[in-house]
């Protein structure tokens, strides 16, 4: 597969779907860096501390995902230490995305997306 040749159509859809990957775990990351960070605040961390404690979580899910994807690509089995690793990080990260969102009032949950946001622009 060292040679392999790919079609200009192959590259477009490896390019775009990188790109887009790529872009969706950008967003993904600000977005839930942001509820941790406001959450480990909200508790009294100093803000030095809240700013690692999302790097911390975010830290170990790459790392344990990492692990597993070069274990799979080596043809060996994953230990209990990467998946462990992984769901606990994973938990830990949507908690806290849980933990800031704000419910939706009836009234709120039929306005646009748009009309909701407006009145927190800063």
């Amino acid at each position: 597969m060292a040679n392999a040749h790919f079609s200009w159509g192959d590259r477009a859809i490896r390019w775009t779907t990188t790109v887009s990957a790529v872009v969706l775990a950008g967003i993904a990351a600000v977005l839930s860096y942001k509820h941790m960070f406001t959450l480990v605040c909200e508790y009294g961390e100093t803000s030095w501390t809240a700013a690692l404690l999302p790097a911390s979580v975010d830290g170990m899910i790459v790392a344990s995902s990492m692990t597993l994807l070069a274990d799979s690509r080596s043809g060996r089995r994953s230990g209990f230490l990467p998946w462990t690793l992984l769901v606990v990080g994973s938990a830990a990260s949507l908690a806290a995305n849980v933990a800031v969102a704000e419910p939706l009032s009836g009234r709120q949950g039929h306005r646009g997306l748009a009309e909701l946001c407006s009145d927190r622009v800063v």
